[in-house]
């Protein structure tokens, strides 16, 4: 790996840091066969174009750039990159993740986010996609180099980092500590980890351990509208996600997102916004093509 931080420097050998630009490339990629040595590593993935797919053992995960792609890492797990993807792969032991959270008040949220994969999408947010960028680019210079008190700025640069992406989690709503609003939240961050997997209502009520009917009377006080109309939501942003930002295939994009082929994706997405993904697409590609505001926008996920 091109850019590793220098055994020379004394927090070097027990807190390790790695950072790797890649570039597009004509095929599909994997990544992250060789990790950071240690009883437990993290990998961060900064996606600017492209599509990814986190290969695990009870699940995968696909995210598509703009998206900064967060992971605990373990040696049965591999990083897929689609054809033309491009942007920065980062490693790191538990050491580094330690320094870079060491007596910060949030620390205790930021470790419970760093133990489970997390995804920033920075499609939404010209400041947090540059912030984010600004905090890779730093790493990369400082991994490259045994500059003075170097590891001190890649500490900060990472607490930055987990900080952007705590801001854009569920969890990390304004929220009551306790009772229903916790329960909204929980609730979100279940369909955040398995949309694509198309649980229904009854099964995300049983993982909360409330009722169905309990489930839908929370949702609609917290968000006014029901858990699956707030499922769909989710689901019919990430396929709007896809169609304006990855070069695949209608029936590549229906087989991401768990559909059982393309004719149902496109009826789903049909009733979500009005026009079917092929049309949808091709309006993004027109000259004066416009897409209707609908009420299912990406935006309007909680």
């Amino acid at each position: 790996m091109p850019h590793t931080r220098s055994g020379g420097l004394a927090d070097a050998e027990d807190t390790p840091v790695r950072a790797e630009r890649f570039r597009a490339a004509l095929q599909t990629r994997v990544i992250g066969r060789v990790g950071i040595e240690g009883p437990q590593s993290f990998r961060a993935l900064h996606l600017e174009r492209g599509t990814g797919r986190l290969r695990r053992q009870d699940e995968d995960i696909a995210f598509v750039g703009p998206v900064l792609a967060w992971f605990p890492w373990t040696e049965t797990q591999r990083v897929e990159l689609g054809a033309g993807a491009q942007g920065t792969h980062l490693m790191l032991g538990s050491g580094a993740l330690e320094r870079a959270l060491r007596q910060k008040p949030e620390a205790a949220q930021l470790r419970l986010l760093a133990g489970s994969p997390a995804l920033l999408p920075l499609g939404r947010s010209d400041e947090t996609r540059q912030a984010v960028r600004s905090c890779v680019d730093g790493i990369l210079v400082e991994t490259a180099r045994a500059g003075l008190m170097g590891g001190a700025v890649i500490d900060s640069l990472l607490h930055v980092l987990l900080v952007l992406l705590y801001r854009d989690q569920p969890q990390a709503t304004r929220a009551e500590a306790g009772g229903a609003r916790a329960l909204a939240t929980r609730f979100t961050a279940l369909v955040e980890s398995h949309f694509r997997a198309h649980w229904t209502v009854q099964r995300y009520a049983a993982a909360l351990g409330i009722s169905r009917d309990r489930l839908n009377d929370i949702c609609l006080r917290a968000y006014g509208r029901t858990p699956g109309a707030l499922i769909r939501a989710r689901l019919y942003q990430e396929a709007r996600l896809y169609l304006e930002n990855a070069p695949l295939s209608l029936d590549q994009i229906a087989a991401l997102l768990g559909f059982s082929g393309t004719a149902q994706f496109s009826r789903f997405f049909k009733a979500q916004g009005g026009l079917p993904p092929g049309r949808y697409r091709a309006s993004l590609r027109g000259a004066e093509g416009t897409v209707p505001m609908v009420p299912t926008a990406p935006y309007a996920w909680p």
